[in-house]
């Protein structure tokens, strides 16, 4: 079905395409335009079934109320839990949201952020998989607003909003002593140079009483449950007895592997960073790092408002809130 355009309400109505948009627009009445006139528009505009293109409209008065956001993974809860709230709170200050997934590929983050320039967002809201800051930092150089959620890069000067993942990383290996584990090894995720990772990594090692014990498994993003139940099968008759996994997506794998590996699951002790609902129904529960996901949101979208309003003037804020051990 073609699209139905301004040009065509005006030719069926013998009008200028001039006109239809003042009176689209809700300008009718400042430009003189008669009520009759102004209803016959609205009614073949309707009878049409046209549909206003909001991104037009918004590179004509610079503004078109949408931001982007750009998560790794919607389906991981913290992501989906994030844009939740991202929206409701970006909704009530009269927002939009076009939410993608980068799915930890950098290419793919590179056109999404393209598109969504390209659809003319207000600003980006963006958890991002590069490994280095030079792609923000032509962002940065363009003006284009930008609030980074989760994962951080140091010396990059935008607005951001993340978590003391060192300290949560550390009261989760403390945690694990005091439930009388003598060795926790660290489950972590590729990739490692994001920041919220390498962070909690050095919680790890931080929190380790013996630095020699020190023991990391690198778990592939994209094959998690292989890389757990390969990580487990070696575990199994070590010394080591606890286990910190650096985010829910490896503590859901090791659950599920625990089904079938009953025998080895007695001994072992294991924290998550990030609380689900799902630790608290397993048994033995597990414990956790909860993240205040919801401030997390409302605080991006606040800063990304802050600067759309007061643009040279707003003041970038670099973020960080503690997180909450949950202790089962």
């Amino acid at each position: 079905m073609k699209k139905v355009s301004l040009k065509d309400i005006a030719e069926s109505l013998g009008v200028s395409k001039a006109l239809v948009s003042l009176v689209l627009n809700g300008k009718g009445d400042e430009r003189g335009i008669n009520k009759q006139t102004q209803e016959r528009v609205r009614l073949k505009a309707k009878e049409l079934n046209y549909i206003p293109n909001q991104y037009a409209r918004g590179l004509r008065v610079g503004r078109t109320n949408t931001i982007g956001v750009i998560v790794p993974d919607i389906s991981n809860v913290f992501y989906g839990t994030l844009c939740k709230a991202i929206e409701q709170e970006a909704y009530s200050k009269g927002y939009n949201l076009i939410i993608s997934n980068s799915y930890e590929d950098v290419q793919k983050e590179k056109k999404l952020i393209t598109d969504l320039i390209n659809r003319n967002i207000d600003g980006l809201i963006l958890a991002s998989s590069f490994d280095n800051k030079n792609e923000l930092q032509g962002l940065k150089d363009n003006d284009v607003p930008l609030v980074l959620v989760d994962r951080v890069f140091e010396g990059l000067d935008v607005d951001s909003v993340s978590v003391s993942n060192v300290e949560g990383a550390e009261k989760a290996v403390n945690f694990l002593y005091k439930q009388g584990v003598k060795s926790p090894v660290c489950f972590t995720i590729s990739p490692v140079y994001i920041s919220s990772i390498s962070e909690r990594i050095t919680g790890y090692l931080n929190g380790l009483e013996n630095k020699k014990m020190a023991k990391l498994f690198q778990i592939p993003h994209d094959n998690i449950q292989e890389g757990v139940n390969l990580a487990l099968k070696e575990l199994k008759g070590t010394e080591y007895d606890g286990i910190f996994c650096v985010n829910n997506s490896i503590a859901k794998a090791i659950l599920k592997a625990s089904s079938s590996q009953n025998d080895q699951f007695g001994r072992l002790k294991i924290i998550s960073f990030d609380d689900i609902e799902i630790f608290d129904l397993v048994k033995p529960k597990i414990s956790s790092v909860a993240q205040p996901i919801e401030k997390i949101g409302n605080n991006a979208v606040e800063l990304l408002i802050d600067r759309l309003e007061k643009k040279d003037a707003h003041v970038i804020e670099q973020r960080v809130l503690e997180t909450n051990l949950i202790e089962r």
